[in-house]
């Protein structure tokens, strides 16, 4: 077996095993193998195989050890290949991380399964014919949104409906308690207002992705868990998944609630590097990976240029482009297609979470880049492990922190089935 510039080689046997056949009503997880989770699209490799410089990855990891930031881990793989793994507070493997908004960007993924399985019409489908008539509360409701597509919900350009923490307005207050309160979130979704002009305008919104996690149930009869755990979650082999935060009537928050592995992170990112195929098997069309990632809509009117595709970020790190599933206090997935890198980061990260990521970026992650595989270097990368043991003994978890935000294997929260219209 390869030795891994990682710090999963001092904690052996801490990997889990797939949870068994009903993982919503799963509480711990089964016991450990004994080998590591390789595959034909997901492999392990020292930094210097796939070109990457330890000695800059190590001082990535000295910065975290010096600084006192509630970073959870840091994961870093180029071409498929796991080449850095950097946990803090005791955590490892096994431990799944509360991702936040990230939550959107695996949302995008089972609609563009759904629509590459003919389950969902196409992007440029008007709402009022993609989600169950039942749904609305009447002709005239749903009639509203003939006026919005598959594609501006994937966008944030349909509802005009801020809630916390992107608007704390005593309105914006009043909004989400109700929103939280109802039995059937898709339902409150589809009352509230729609923006000036859908395709154009554009809000960041929790409520808008509950259409989109909506449709996705209802065509296939399954919550959105359901439903990943058959066509992305099991093929690629993530382990201790959830979903928490599921309304009464079985939807899943398309927005946020997942809590993912980093390593299953990491899998998710590289999918979409390699346009949807895994070990060779096609699970999202290249088609839909690559209109995810192009940029159509500013997230605001003085924007440059577009910078927001389908629940996916565009960003610049000096000069190479990234695409982004971004997750409040610190929770990223960066794929660098022009690297052939996949950064993950998870934590809970109160002040400056942009440039905290983006300071990782260019000070570390892209300046280890290089153009062809590097001479091993034993020395460094001994000192690699050292360092990152240090690190795995910073506790960064703090006292109080929320439960959901607590990384752990075990689950939060019991699910439920899909209820009926």
């Amino acid at each position: 077996m390869k030795r891994t510039f990682a710090l999963f080689l001092l904690l052996a046997g801490a990997c889990a095993a797939p949870p068994p056949a009903s993982p919503r009503h799963t509480e711990a997880p089964a016991a450990a193998p004994s080998e590591p989770e390789v595959s034909e699209s997901f492999g392990e490799s020292k930094p210097e195989a796939v070109g990457l410089d330890s000695r800059a990855l190590t001082r990535l990891t000295e910065w975290v050890r010096d600084n006192d930031v509630p970073i959870f881990s840091i994961l870093i793989s180029r071409d498929g290949k796991l080449a850095y793994e950097l946990y803090t507070s005791g955590l490892d493997r096994n431990d799944a991380h509360y991702v936040m908004s990230a939550t959107k960007s695996v949302t995008s993924a089972l609609v563009g399964i759904a629509v590459d399985a003919k389950l969902l019409p196409g992007p440029e489908t008007p709402m009022s014919d993609v989600l169950p008539a039942a749904l609305f509360s009447s002709d005239e409701e749903r009639a509203r949104f003939a006026r919005v597509t598959l594609k501006d919900v994937l966008g944030m350009s349909a509802l005009d409906a801020q809630v916390p923490p992107h608007e704390k307005t005593p309105e914006a207050h009043a909004r989400q308690r109700a929103f939280l309160a109802s039995a059937n979130r898709a339902r409150f979704a589809v009352s509230q207002p729609l923006i000036p002009e859908p395709g154009v305008s554009f809000q960041y919104t929790d409520i808008t992705p509950y259409l989109a996690a909506a449709a996705v149930s209802y065509a296939s009869r399954e919550t959105l868990f359901e439903f990943a755990e058959q066509r992305l979650f099991g093929p690629l082999g993530f382990r201790n998944e959830e979903w928490m935060h599921e309304d009464r009537a079985g939807i899943d928050n398309g927005a946020y609630g997942l809590r993912l592995r980093p390593i299953d992170m990491q899998k998710f990112g590289v999918l979409y590097l390699d346009g949807g195929t895994w070990n060779g098997r096609p699970i999202l069309s290249r088609a839909w990976v690559e209109q995810s990632f192009s940029p159509w809509i500013r997230s605001k009117p003085e924007a440059r240029a577009p910078n927001y595709g389908w629940y996916f970020w565009t960003n610049r790190f000096a000069g190479s482009t990234a695409h982004v599933a971004n997750g409040w206090k610190g929770q990223r997935i960066a794929i660098v297609p022009t690297e052939r890198l996949v950064v993950t980061m998870t934590g809970a990260v109160e002040q400056d979470e942009d440039g905290l990521f983006r300071s990782i970026m260019e000070r570390f992650v892209l300046p280890a880049v290089k153009p062809a595989p590097l001479p091993p270097d034993p020395e460094g990368d001994a000192r690699g492990l050292e360092r990152l043991a240090e690190v795995h003994a910073a506790m960064r978890v703090a006292p109080g922190l929320e439960p959901r935000m607590v990384p752990g294997a075990a689950r939060k929260e019991v699910h439920h089935s899909l209820a009926p219209l």
